[in-house]
């Protein structure tokens, strides 16, 4: 009896401390995305940049360069360079129109075109 208590009291606290998923960290699926793949123009600090995303390989070409990748979630993506933690971009689902979408790129809001 006494072992039974033991084991019930050790089951009940590891699954109380187990690590729970926030459902807003949990992607949907990518076919159930809006269109983003493709080309985009960033303007930004007076210059013009080339960004293309690539949903299922998780990857983005910053003006023809790797070293960004990009990380989706319940509500957009985000952006950042391989080595960092910070989030150089976040552009939400819902602001994604056909030919622009609205978002913030290292804290400002920005907009990108897209080409053809």
């Amino acid at each position: 009896m006494k072992y039974g208590l033991l084991i019930f009291v050790l089951l009940t606290v590891f699954f109380m401390c187990k690590e729970k998923t926030n459902p807003a960290d949990t992607a949907p699926t990518i076919a159930s995305l809006p269109n983003v793949e493709g080309e985009w123009t960033l303007e930004w600090e007076n210059g013009i940049h080339q960004i293309q995303l690539d949903l299922e390989g998780k990857k983005i070409l910053f003006d023809g360069n790797e070293g960004l990748e990009l990380d989706l979630d319940s509500m957009g993506i985000r952006i950042r360079a391989y080595d960092e933690e910070t989030v150089k971009g976040y552009f939400l689902y819902s602001d994604i129109k056909s030919k622009s979408w609205i978002g913030t790129w290292e804290n400002r809001v920005v907009r990108l075109i897209r080409r053809k």
